[in-house]
Formats: C-alpha cells, sequence, structure tokens
C-alpha cells in the first residue's frame, strides 16, 4: 500500500486462528467470517462494511477475534477474490496452511504466491513436499521466502538450501529478535519502520508492484534513521 500508492486489501484466511488484525493494531466489527459464511450476496457495497483501513492506508479483512467454526470452501473464496479484485488493485491474502483452498482462485495462473519458510530440517522437508505437490509447473508462479534467515544456524549453505527446496529462494528475512519483539508489543508493521526485516519487506512489495528495487543510495540513508 505504501510503496505503490495503490488501493491494497489484505485478506486473512488463516481460519479459525488468523492474527493478521492483532498483528496491525485493529479491531474490526466484521471479518473473513462474515464474507466467507454471506458470500452468495458478497458485492461491492457489502466487502467495503466488513473491511477495516489501517492508519498506513492498507484496508484489512480481519480473521474473527473469537474462535468461530465457519466451513470455507473454493466457491466462496472465488466471489471473495472476485468481488475483492474489482474494487481493490492489490489483493493480499494470508492463506496460512489451508491446503484445502488449492482448487479455488488463490492459486489461480495470474497469482502470486509467496511460500514462506524457515532454514530447518523439518521445514526444509515440508515445503520440498508442497513445492512438489502444487508447484511441479510454471503455474502458479511461485517464489519462496526464507524467515528468520540465518545461514550459520545449521550449517548449510545456499547450495544445500537450494537443492533441497528443489528451486532458488527469492527471498531471506534476516533474523531481527528486537524488531519482532517491537511490532508484536506495539503493534507496529514491521514495514512502517527500519529495520533488516523492513528493507527487505519493502523490495517485495516493490518486485510485487513491478516497481524498481530502490538505489543502494537510498538503501544506506534508510539504514542510518
Amino acid at each position: 500500500a505504501k510503496e505503490s500508492g495503490q488501493k491494497t486489501l489484505l485478506i486473512d484466511l488463516d481460519l479459525p486462528l488468523g492474527d493478521a488484525g492483532l498483528g496491525l493494531g485493529v479491531t474490526a466489527q466484521y471479518s473473513t467470517a462474515d464474507a466467507v459464511q454471506n458470500f452468495a450476496r458478497l458485492d461491492s457495497n457489502f466487502l467495503s462494511r466488513l473491511v477495516v483501513k489501517h492508519s498506513s492506508g492498507l484496508f484489512v479483512l480481519a480473521a474473527p477475534g473469537k474462535l468461530v467454526n465457519v466451513q470455507v470452501t473454493p466457491e466462496a473464496v472465488d466471489k471473495l477474490m472476485a468481488v475483492a479484485r474489482q474494487d481493490f488493485d492489490y489483493v493480499v491474502v494470508d492463506s496460512g496452511s489451508r491446503l484445502d483452498l488449492s482448487g479455488s482462485a488463490l492459486f489461480q495462473p495470474d497469482a502470486m504466491i509467496y511460500l514462506v519458510s524457515q532454514v530447518g530440517i523439518s521445514e526444509l522437508r515440508n515445503s520440498n513436499r508442497l513445492i512438489s505437490e502444487f508447484f511441479v509447473n510454471d503455474f502458479p508462479k511461485l517464489e519462496i521466502v526464507l524467515n528468520r534467515f540465518t545461514l550459520s544456524a545449521l550449517g548449510l549453505d545456499e547450495e544445500h538450501i537450494t537443492k533441497a527446496l528443489t528451486r532458488r529462494a527469492q527471498w531471506k528475512i534476516p533474523e531481527d529478535n528486537a524488531a519482532a519483539r517491537k511490532m508484536q508489543n506495539t503493534a507496529t508493521p514491521l514495514a512502517m519502520s527500519d529495520s533488516s526485516i523492513s528493507r527487505v519487506i519493502r523490495q517485495m512489495a516493490r518486485a510485487a508492484c513491478g516497481l524498481s528495487a530502490e538505489s543502494e543510495k537510498k538503501k544506506k540513508i534508510m539504514g542510518l534513521f
């Protein structure tokens, strides 16, 4: 939302325990559950009443604040995505580990999937299994994000990591415990402050929007603040 200046929506589909709203410090009266439970009458006007706007300009369709039993079907997701894409330039979906939605619009050919993993034996193995099952062809497009990246943690070099994943990781989010704790304690998104994590997040956002990378000079200046 900040990098592109375009209308952007974040949908938390990590039901029933999604916490995107909590991380952003927003309180929502309605949620993703309301959208998927009433998808038959979902339109632009209805969706506009369900979302909340964050101070950054980002619109959020949050997961419910209480534990609810909601059935999320590919049909409901398809309708939600169709309506959202009519009203927003960018639609970002946190789908958690919902493999049951692989047949929905989330995996359509023009979608970009970000597979978030870590450099650990079990994480790399599970990522390998997901890639082999769902991304054997070029569609949907896939980019791998290695979170909390510390190359020396397991003594693995990048060649071994690439071999384990069957492809190269495009993004490496560095370990920065202080920045992560501050975000969790203050509900201030990492991208809204300056840290080693936020610099990579901003580069990811620019790439997703088709914008050129920030210059090395600007990145160095940003690091001073």
